[in-house]
């Protein structure tokens, strides 16, 4: 990425913007969208909320990581440690890293296709793999489900649908997380 393409994240509830992740992933040939990497962090997280952001970096990038410059990696953690404070503060501020609305909706359904495979593959689920905690196991075979979105055939007329299906997996990564932490809880007696 130049530095005349980078903006400053100034404030602590600002995410970098799919398209500037977008650019940094096509600049270091990384073969997931920013939409699926932001899934997968998504993943790690619910699964365990004191990820380092490195570890995320290194699934995404390889020793490729090594070619990032300053800037490209302060966006990188910024949306790691971003993502992170919203998981945690359990507020629905939690929002997915998907191409604004001025992107066409064949495009938009795509990245929403990658971006819950990229959290299934985070949380390392496999459908009938194992017991998954509360609710869970309903809301991943949904986001599952959604994975195999078939995009080729969306259209504008699909824009109130696909903010259906957003706001569905946006509140299902919540509760998600939610049901990770509780488990992993110590229980009173």
């Amino acid at each position: 990425m130049k530095h005349s393409q980078v903006r400053q994240v100034t404030s602590m509830h600002e995410s970098p913007s799919y398209d500037e992740m977008q650019a940094i992933f096509v600049n270091h040939h990384v073969p997931a969208s920013a939409a699926e990497a932001h899934g997968t962090l998504a993943g790690l997280l619910c699964v365990d909320g004191r990820l380092d952001c490195g570890q995320w970096l290194s699934t995404l990038f390889g020793e490729n990581q090594e070619g990032l410059d300053a800037d490209e990696r302060a966006f990188c953690e910024t949306l790691c440690k971003r993502t992170r404070e919203q998981l945690d503060a359990f507020d629905f501020s939690f929002e997915l890293c998907l191409p604004d609305d001025d992107h066409p909706m064949p495009d938009r359904a795509r990245a929403l296709g990658e971006w819950c495979q990229g959290f299934l593959y985070g949380l390392g689920y496999k459908l009938g793999g194992s017991d998954w905690p509360g609710e869970c196991t309903e809301v991943l075979d949904d986001i599952l489900q959604l994975s195999r979105l078939d995009a080729e055939h969306a259209d504008e007329t699909d824009e109130e649908a696909y903010a259906e299906l957003t706001e569905f997996v946006r509140a299902g990564v919540q509760l998600v997380r939610s049901e990770f932490e509780q488990n992993a809880s110590p229980q009173l007696h």
